[in-house]
């Protein structure tokens, strides 16, 4: 399936550009604590010419400052988490997760940006970019980058494009006094693209984008982006998406000292279970669960841990997303295993909501045996790798 990846939403600092002049725009971005974004898309696919459906994705973003500005650019690191992409009525309420991106990029004040170990996230760079002064009704143009992964074999290709940019001014979005912003742009790229039989020849399309953002604080609010894009291979096949990308932001709640020094308190009591404080969040490891053999279902001993284990996650901020993994032995059944510790993990989220935990909030994934943290050749290292993470990301 083709992965826009077009979750790229910096707007927080571009407050600065409807300040007055004076104002030091190096120590807005600085006061800021980050933000998170949401993006749903919602594509009607063709293939070869032929509808066969619509396609549903969502990927979540954890965006904070790190460190102090560099050269005129603000350091920041982010995770991306790729959740499962659905056809029609394919939709699952839980939450499937296929990838979690960790990144590093610099940003400067008027948005362009610089990326480390480039994996292809923010799909969007250097947009949107500000003119020096904003008025009602200003147009400007400026370059900007998008990032694809059409084949989503890993192999991203980036393609350059001019947005025209229009400020349309301060309205109310949903109650909320926001400044809005729209923009259009071509998605134009002829090959090569990545080699082989399936190499990517060309790319058409357009994108029309509104934008808003918050008149109090500069955060970013809602972004939608209409787009109709066309992909040709050599191979003489075609992909087309047409629908929209909306994105939602808001400011992070981060965890602060005395909630980290709760969880972790909290869990020293519970058997089984170490916390490990991680850039991410905090990462919860539930060890040697005991789930009946080859099977997800949990032994009736585990009530009460599972029940402690409910009780301090509830301590967590209501904005924080838990990230569940489940692992098992490598015992030579690799896709089994898969399978096995993907059920898992959506057993440990449905013991959670079961627990008043609401479901929203919770990710999973299973990632089978790839993941050892003990020796698979003795029994007491395939116990250590029959196991649970839950992370608390921020």
């Amino acid at each position: 399936m083709i992965k826009h990846r077009h979750i790229c939403f910096f707007l927080f600092v571009f407050f600065s550009s409807f300040q007055a002049a004076a104002e030091d725009t190096t120590q807005i971005i600085k006061q800021n604590s980050g933000w998170n974004t949401v993006e749903r898309s919602n594509f009607s696919r063709y293939d070869n010419g032929k509808y066969i459906g619509h396609v549903y994705r969502e990927v979540r973003a954890s965006i904070s400052p790190e460190g102090e500005a560099r050269k005129g650019y603000v350091p920041y690191r982010a995770n991306y988490i790729v959740l499962e992409e659905t056809l029609r009525d394919m939709r699952q309420s839980a939450r499937s997760v296929n990838n979690v991106v960790p990144v590093r990029f610099l940003m400067s004040h008027n948005g362009a940006i610089s990326i480390e170990d480039d994996r292809g996230f923010p799909s969007l760079r250097d947009f949107p970019i500000f003119d020096s002064s904003i008025t009602t009704g200003k147009k400007w143009i400026a370059a900007g980058k998008c990032a694809v992964d059409p084949l989503n074999d890993g192999n991203v290709i980036t393609y350059p494009f001019l947005a025209e940019y229009e400020y349309k001014g301060t309205e109310d979005y949903q109650n909320i006094p926001v400044h809005h912003i729209n923009a259009k742009y071509a998605s134009r790229m002829k090959g090569p693209g990545v080699q082989g039989e399936d190499q990517l020849t060309s790319l058409n399309g357009s994108h029309n984008v509104d934008i808003f953002i918050s008149v109090a604080d500069g955060t970013p609010v809602f972004q939608r982006d209409y787009l109709d894009e066309t992909y040709s291979w050599r191979s003489g096949k075609s992909v087309r998406l047409s629908g929209f990308i909306l994105t939602f932001g808001n400011r992070s709640i981060k965890l602060d000292i005395k909630t980290k020094k709760e969880i972790e308190e909290g869990f020293v009591t519970v058997k089984g279970v170490d916390v490990v404080p991680l850039d991410t969040g905090l990462r919860l490891t539930v060890k040697e669960l005991q789930f009946k053999s080859d099977s997800d279902e949990l032994a009736a001993g585990e009530k009460n841990r599972l029940d402690a284990i409910a009780a301090v996650l509830a301590k967590a901020p209501a904005d924080k997303t838990f990230l569940v993994e489940g692992h098992t032995a490598a015992i030579g059944h690799g896709k089994n295993e898969m399978e096995l510790s993907l059920r898992r993990a959506k057993r440990i989220v449905a013991e959670m909501t079961m627990r008043g935990i609401m479901e929203q909030r919770f990710i999973y994934r299973g990632s089978g045996g790839t993941k050892p943290v003990g020796d698979n050749a003795s029994e007491t290292g395939r116990a250590q790798n029959r196991r649970v993470e839950i992370t608390i990301l921020e």
